[in-house]
């Protein structure tokens, strides 16, 4: 069994436990097994592709819900090093000497000098993240790993629809585009959607109901009650080779 099915494996024991709280997990929030956010840190994990000796960032990913880093900690103890960089998580949440913390927002100064500091990091993943952070800030993320990023490797994965913002901040064609143009020294090998939707994208949802009486709903969607407004994506990118 190679490092990524072994990190699939603890994926599959982790999630749900008490002991390694994540979003999404049927305890914290809904979802739960085979959940979109179990697909979205499942497919993290097929397209890093890590080795024993890989260091990982892990942009955004602490939890004001959990307050640890869920996919960090699956993780670290098969890797080489994580740094985790996140407002919602302090160092005191773990005490593994392979976890470093950036307790910090991730804009294009800070991140920029993390990887200057970090040159050593070889992967970078951000889960679920650049839905909820304005439009100008996770521009500047995309912009500080093109430019400073040494690695080979950056895996992100968001919430999507062609045309319409559904909430604060989601991703739709244009600013998916306007996000990740600035990669010119990566391009996109890995363009995968989701096969399950988070219970909150549908119009039967809290979230869905509000999305829907803003939208006139009745007329527009009819009777379909199990219409998804948003779906995850999931992006790899490589470095390009001259």
């Amino acid at each position: 069994m190679n490092l990524t099915e072994k990190l699939k494996a603890a994926l599959w024991r982790c999630y749900g436990n008490p002991g390694y709280p994540a979003e999404w997990d049927g305890k914290v929030y809904g979802g739960g097994k085979l959940s979109q956010r179990f697909w979205e840190y499942h497919q993290t994990i097929e397209l890093l592709e890590l080795t024993s000796d890989s260091v990982v960032l892990d942009i955004g990913g602490g939890s004001p819900a959990t307050g640890a880093g869920f996919f960090t900690r699956v993780i670290a103890p098969h890797v080489q090093k994580v740094h985790i960089m996140d407002l919602n998580i302090g160092e005191s949440k773990e005490t593994s000497t392979k976890i470093m913390f950036h307790r910090s927002l991730a804009n294009y100064e800070t991140l920029s000098k993390l990887l200057k500091e970090n040159p050593q990091i070889t992967h970078v993943a951000c889960i679920s993240v650049f839905e909820h952070i304005p439009h100008e800030i996770r521009c500047g993320t995309i912009k500080a790993i093109n430019e400073t990023f040494a690695g080979n490797t950056f895996v992100a994965t968001l919430e999507y629809h062609a045309k319409e913002c559904f909430f604060e901040h989601q991703l739709t064609t244009r600013t998916t585009s306007e996000l990740f143009e600035p990669l010119t020294n990566f391009y996109p090998d890995e363009f995968r959607k989701s096969p399950v939707w988070g219970e909150i994208a549908f119009r039967g949802s809290c979230i869905g109901r509000g999305v829907m009486r803003r939208l006139g709903s009745t007329k527009r969607w009819g009777k379909e009650p199990e219409i998804p407004l948003w779906y995850p994506i999931a992006l790899r990118f490589r470095r390009m080779v001259a």
